[in-house]
């Protein structure tokens, strides 16, 4: 396992090279790998189904699916806001797995390596296109535009409020957890679905 970590860690600083010393012009193969490389942390810590004595916790989860923030992400018009929502999401993660959480159920230094390999797709997106991004954003015809976001915070807000509810509980952090592989997931899935010629501005 510590062997298997080291390797991801190796990878995620392959990835940071890259993308500190090239321009931005494969930022869509770079994302997936960095993903891949989280998931795979992630996955490697946590178990694929909740544990039974779990089960009571999982309905005072009531946040919106992860479909309803997604839904509209493969819409070529929505490219740009794509990015900004995923952004957001990385964002919101990074900080879900900061707050009052167990470093005990995670493997060695994978937890770090977890947090350098979001922090590495946030620079990403910041550095590939990102200030343009925010002048839209910023624009007061375009403010509806900041609505995907606002959409994703509300989201985490649930999920903290939730694991603040049932005091960060071992039961309440697995739950969580597979909450935050799945979103993972489904980035990977609309990063694939981001035309190439669109993903780079």
């Amino acid at each position: 396992m510590i062997m298997n970590s080291c390797c991801l860690y190796l990878c995620i600083g392959i990835i940071f090279g890259e993308i500190s010393c090239e321009n931005c012009n494969q930022l869509q193969r770079k994302l997936l790998k960095a993903n891949q490389v989280n998931f795979k942390l992630l996955s490697s810590n946590i178990k694929s189904t909740i544990p039974l004595q779990c089960y009571s916790d999982i309905t005072d989860l009531s946040v919106e699916g992860i479909e309803k923030i997604l839904i509209d992400m493969n819409d070529e018009s929505q490219v740009g806001i794509a990015k900004t929502t995923i952004e957001e999401i990385l964002q919101q993660i990074d900080l879900i797995f900061r707050q009052n959480h167990p470093k005990s159920i995670w493997h060695g230094d994978s937890l770090r390596d977890f947090h350098i390999g979001l922090d590495l797709q946030i620079k990403m997106l910041e550095t590939c296109g990102n200030a343009k991004m925010e002048q839209v954003i910023t624009s007061p015809r375009n403010l509806k535009l900041q609505l995907p976001r606002l959409r994703v915070k509300r989201h985490f807000q649930k999920v903290r409020d939730f694991l603040k509810k049932k005091k960060y509980s071992l039961c309440a952090w697995k739950i969580v957890q597979i909450e935050m592989k799945q979103f993972l997931e489904r980035i990977n899935y609309y990063i694939q679905r981001i035309p190439s010629k669109a993903i780079d501005f």
